[in-house]
């Protein structure tokens, strides 16, 4: 997605609805499982790819009224990056996100969603034979869109599908300073399958 994505009018979203949460029902719904993680290299220059990753994730969804829900995921993520068959090395993403959610059918037990948010991911702990002459990789802000359900257990527990696509990207530089390599677009698709309880 085009970097002139929208965010004034998402954040300008999300801070009304933290408006309205005076007037919120209080609930909120908590989940852990796991997600899958599946870059969506582009790297034009290097010709990189990166591994799909399947990590632990903790899912909290704060419901403004039935219909409207702020959620967010605390999870982090390393990948090993590869080009022409040679390992170039691996490095960890911290993507820390905020959703807007709509839920269409709130009181069914088979509640389906969308939502659309922004991220900013914080890439560390980079290393292997091709990163450790590189700068560190440079944080990113951009959008981030969504869509799932939630399945009723029982009155208390729930089963969660989730799908999130993060427009993500960043620069590769030389470590010892000189022109930029390329920007590696990343764009991962993130499948979840979480247990959860309402409260």
């Amino acid at each position: 997605m085009n970097k002139s994505f929208p965010r004034t009018a998402l954040t300008g979203v999300l801070l009304a609805a933290f408006a309205t949460l005076a007037h919120a029902d209080n609930r909120l719904d908590v989940s852990l499982g796991l997600v899958n993680i599946r870059p969506d290299v582009e790297s034009p220059v290097v010709g990189a790819d990166a591994t799909n990753e399947t990590k632990p994730i903790l899912n909290l969804t704060y419901y403004l009224n039935e219909n409207l829900a702020l959620n967010t995921a605390a999870g982090i993520t390393r990948h090993t990056f590869s080009a022409g068959g040679a390992t170039l090395g691996k490095a960890s993403m911290a993507p820390f996100h905020l959703m807007l959610q709509y839920h269409f059918m709130p009181k069914s037990d088979f509640s389906p969603y969308v939502g659309a948010g922004i991220h900013h991911t914080v890439f560390f702990d980079k290393s292997g034979p091709a990163f450790d002459g590189l700068r560190g990789f440079p944080a990113d802000t951009g959008a981030v869109l969504q869509a799932g359900f939630d399945y009723a257990v029982n009155k208390d527990y729930f089963i969660n599908f989730d799908v999130k696509k993060f427009y993500l990207e960043t620069d590769v530089r030389p470590g010892g300073g000189g022109a930029k390599i390329e920007t590696l677009k990343l764009d991962p698709l993130l499948i979840g399958l979480a247990v959860g309880r309402h409260f």
